[in-house]
């Protein structure tokens, strides 16, 4: 057998159908924990890959994040979750970062990247879809000496974490929000108080799934739900047919 048979029957055992990214280790469940159990729910295999440790948030260590980080992906459904020891506080778009990441996406072969819109409060957020906005070119390099064939995910969608802008898809969780919320407590070093009650100054609403529920409910306002989980794509989405569209089925 040839190394590069070897190779694509290697990929095609490890492959899932949607790569999910974030910055920190409670990014995706905030962003896109809902939309993570719809999958779970519809059998659509999923991974989720964090760029840090979270190391230099205000409240819990690292340690006890990765623990958490752990149990919410069990919790999520998620085939694995891999952690890719960017420095918190200090993720940038780089060409190294960005090989790194296409690095990830050509192992995986997913045919849907998630990841934080670029445009965000915190760096790291921003950078982080940056860096999955700008690793697409090497996804697909053929002159790489990246070890995993070249790739190229069919869509990328960029959830809303702090800023707003109007999304190009909104997906109803109503039904699954309760247990949206217990994922979110799974990271107990971040969300089992107030900000207050963490002794920490708070950005925003100083009760954090208050925040986030009202954000989901705004969001869910938008087509007529009780809750949603916002999508933004950087360029336009193929359709096949206007028959295409899920409503019409």
């Amino acid at each position: 057998m040839t190394e590069d048979k070897q190779k694509q029957l290697h990929t095609s055992e490890e492959s899932v159908d949607i790569l999910l990214f974030g910055a920190h280790p409670d990014d995706v469940e905030w962003g896109a924990g809902g939309t993570a159990l719809t999958l779970k729910a519809a059998g659509i295999s999923f991974g989720v890959v964090d760029l840090t440790r979270g190391e230099m948030g205000s409240r819990g260590t690292a340690e006890e994040r990765d623990k958490e980080a752990e149990a919410a992906a069990a919790g999520m459904g998620a085939r694995f979750r891999q952690n890719l020891g960017m420095p918190d506080c200090g993720v940038v778009d780089s060409v190294e970062n960005r090989k790194q990441i296409a690095s990830v996406i050509r192992k995986w072969r997913p045919k849907l990247v998630l990841a934080p819109y670029w445009e965000d409060r915190h760096p790291d957020h921003a950078a982080t879809g940056q860096l999955i906005r700008n690793a697409a070119v090497y996804c697909a390099l053929r002159k790489s000496d990246d070890p995993n064939l070249p790739h190229k995910p069919s869509a990328y969608l960029y959830y809303l974490l702090h800023n707003f802008t109007h999304p190009g898809l909104v997906v109803d969780i109503s039904g699954i929000y309760a247990r949206k919320l217990e994922l979110l407590r799974i990271h107990a070093s971040q969300f089992a108080k107030t900000a207050q009650g963490f002794g920490v100054l708070p950005l925003g609403m100083n009760d954090y799934l208050f925040g986030l529920e009202s954000r989901d409910r705004f969001f869910g306002s938008l087509i007529g739900v009780h809750h949603g989980e916002a999508f933004v794509s950087a360029v336009p989405l193929k359709l096949g047919s206007i028959g295409d569209l899920p409503f019409l089925h």
